[in-house]
């Protein structure tokens, strides 16, 4: 008993070691985590050889990560005990006002930046004439809503770096996007201020996530469509198709798993249409309806990030009779909930995302473009490695 009483602690500890290993012989192993929407460790198949080779042992120790009973709860206690603790930063995201949360991005890959320049300008040299081209950037939330930012957070001043990157196209028109969110994002303000109903869907950026909202997407397409001379859709007009997704935790949320965070609503159009194929496969419906009902509900629009996706509707607003319009749109995945809305402006909609293309110039020999579009979010701009793959 003295000694029991003498290291009390240490037995407590053994106790709880020994405890979480044995539940962890009889806690079955997950495949996916809901939580952070990632696929985790598996156990590792032992070998001597990967044992004596340093191969086996780092294996297995995310396997112990992973797998730990009662993560999910362990997480949200980390959460709870930091924030307590006046944490405001974790995994790279920043707590901001309103529930936001922000990415912190000090810094950014300059060399990448001028590289990306030089393959959009070499791709842009070898359109046909009766192509045209525009470069659109998008700003991310942080650059939009500096107000909600924690004061003193030193992030990479994208209001200047925009202007300097498009002002190197050559070949293209150029769409800087930054007033075009400034003024969505002071228009959703207005409208939780007038506390309209849903007013919540009409924010230019989600709290959780790195994309921005269906409002703030519509917002874009409206101001591509107009700088081309075409007429855009009214959200009245669609305002008889509009869903609406609860419940949803984006990026940010799965990497910080602030326990306090406040979920988005998706707001989606069902968006009528005569033809969609994705890499050549038939789809009957525009946005992938099982993903709505999980974690990763963003991954909905359009099927996630594929090759090539081609729309063909009746919406456009702009027919001329005779003629078939086309636009072309290579874009990461913010251009998965602007793309539909060209439908309302072209007869067709081609999209191709670079991250699962071979040849770029066996699209280009598919059909003639009338407008092409590169429409890609800053950062990711700023460290896409696949944006060379326009020139294959």
């Amino acid at each position: 008993m003295k000694l029991i009483k003498k290291y009390c602690l240490l037995w407590l500890f053994a106790a709880f070691i020994l405890f979480f290993a044995v539940a962890d012989l009889f806690v079955p192993d997950r495949e996916f985590s809901e939580m952070e929407n990632r696929y985790l460790e598996q156990r590792p198949k032992f070998s001597l050889s990967k044992l004596l080779n340093n191969e086996y042992t780092p294996k297995y120790e995310k396997f112990v990560n992973d797998q730990f009973v009662g993560r999910d709860g362990w997480i949200t206690l980390k959460s709870v005990c930091e924030s307590a603790l006046g944490k405001i930063e974790n995994n790279g995201i920043v707590y901001g006002k309103d529930h936001y949360l922000f990415e912190s991005y000090p810094s950014t890959n300059d060399d990448r930046i001028q590289k990306n320049i030089g393959f959009v300008n070499e791709f842009l040299s070898t359109l046909s004439p009766d192509t045209k081209a525009t470069v659109a950037l998008i700003p991310n939330s942080y650059a939009i809503l500096q107000d909600l930012v924690p004061v003193g957070l030193q992030n990479v001043d994208q209001r200047s770096y925009i202007p300097e990157i498009l002002s190197q196209i050559q070949g293209a028109d150029t769409l800087d996007l930054t007033p075009v969110m400034d003024a969505a994002a002071a228009s959703a303000r207005e409208r939780s201020a007038q506390r309209e109903a849903n007013q919540e869907e009409t924010l230019a950026y989600y709290r959780t996530d790195h994309h921005w909202t269906t409002y703030g997407a519509y917002e874009g397409y409206r101001a591509f469509v107009e700088s081309r001379g075409l007429k855009a859709v009214t959200l009245e007009e669609l305002e008889d198709k509009l869903l609406y997704v609860p419940g949803f935790y984006g990026s940010y949320y799965n990497k910080c798993k602030l326990f306090s965070a406040v979920p988005d609503t998706i707001w989606v159009y069902d968006i009528p249409f005569s033809s969609m194929t994705i890499n050549g496969e038939k789809k009957d419906s525009l946005h992938d309806p099982d993903k709505w009902n999980t974690h990763d509900k963003h991954a909905a629009f359009l099927w996630g990030n594929n090759g090539l996706t081609i729309i063909q509707s009746q919406n456009n607003l702009n027919h001329q009779e005779g003629k078939t319009s086309r636009v072309l749109v290579v874009k990461d995945s913010y251009g998965n909930s602007f793309s539909p809305f060209l439908t309302y402006s072209y007869d067709e909609v081609w999209v191709v995302d670079l991250r699962d293309v071979a040849k770029m110039s066996d699209i280009m020999s598919q059909a003639q473009f009338d407008d092409l579009l590169i429409l890609y979010n800053f950062m990711n701009f700023a460290s896409d490695t696949n944006i060379p793959k326009l020139n294959y």
